[in-house]
């Protein structure tokens, strides 16, 4: 989606530097210029003036308009920067009354993500998550070589990250899979015949699909409490199971 807002903001300062660079132009030379319908040249200085930033002359009639000082159009900018800094404070303040509300009634988001680039963001969100949460990460078929393989040393500063925030884990490990010492993780294994073709890893109000197929890895993210709050509850099931 184009923001509209921006590309007109590059229009007026395009029409600024114009008129710095030639001094004096009629809207009707400033179009020509610049490529522009002649209604639209004329709104957009127009509103140039309207901000200070742009002067005119009447001459024989003819309005002949010229660039305010660059040091104006450079106050407008940081003036506007002070505007935007202002809402987004202030939509930050909302943020805890607007967050309740919208959580009773959130439908669950689906997200796909594949490759290194994906696995890498939901490891970086899972650590965000059980921050934000403080509940425990959890894994069912974890296969913790094929992540480390694919995401390499970001893999081992997630580790890193875990053990410095003292992040507790409980993973459940698939019996072919060889396991990776954590700090503040506790493992058990499935039995061989109980074999997951994917690893459920579980973090936050976040349920994620694990899939490494033919060397390519997808992941499936649910952001969902009630889901997986339910998800949660199948760990439990399972841990008390296993060995």
């Amino acid at each position: 989606m184009i923001d509209k807002s921006n590309q007109r903001e590059k229009l007026n300062s395009g029409q600024h530097m114009v008129l710095n660079e030639k001094g004096e132009l009629t809207a009707g030379e400033l179009a020509g210029i610049m490529n522009l319908i002649r209604t639209n040249a004329y709104d957009v200085l127009n509103d140039l003036v309207g901000r200070g930033i742009v002067a005119y002359t009447i001459r024989n009639d003819v309005k002949y308009f010229h660039a305010a000082e660059p040091e104006k159009l450079v106050d407008y900018l940081e003036a506007r920067k002070r505007d935007l800094d202002d809402v987004r404070d202030e939509v930050e303040r909302m943020l805890p009354q607007i967050k309740p509300a919208q959580s009773r009634f959130d439908k669950p988001v689906i997200e796909v993500y594949e490759g290194k680039e994906g696995l890498k963001t939901i490891l970086a969100m899972s650590v965000r998550e059980s921050l934000k949460t403080r509940k425990e990460i959890l894994g069912i078929s974890v296969q913790q070589q094929k992540c480390r393989d694919l995401a390499g040393v970001c893999h081992i500063r997630w580790y890193k990250d875990r053990e410095k925030h003292k992040i507790k884990s409980r993973y459940i490990m698939s019996a072919e899979e060889k396991t990776i010492p954590v700090k503040h993780t506790r493992f058990k294994t499935l039995p061989k015949q109980a074999k997951n073709p994917n690893e459920i890893f579980i973090f936050g109000n976040v349920t994620t699909q694990f899939f490494f197929v033919s060397g390519a890895f997808t992941a499936i993210v649910i952001k969902n409490k009630e889901i997986t709050d339910k998800y949660r509850d199948y760990f439990e099931f399972l841990w008390k199971m296993v060995n």
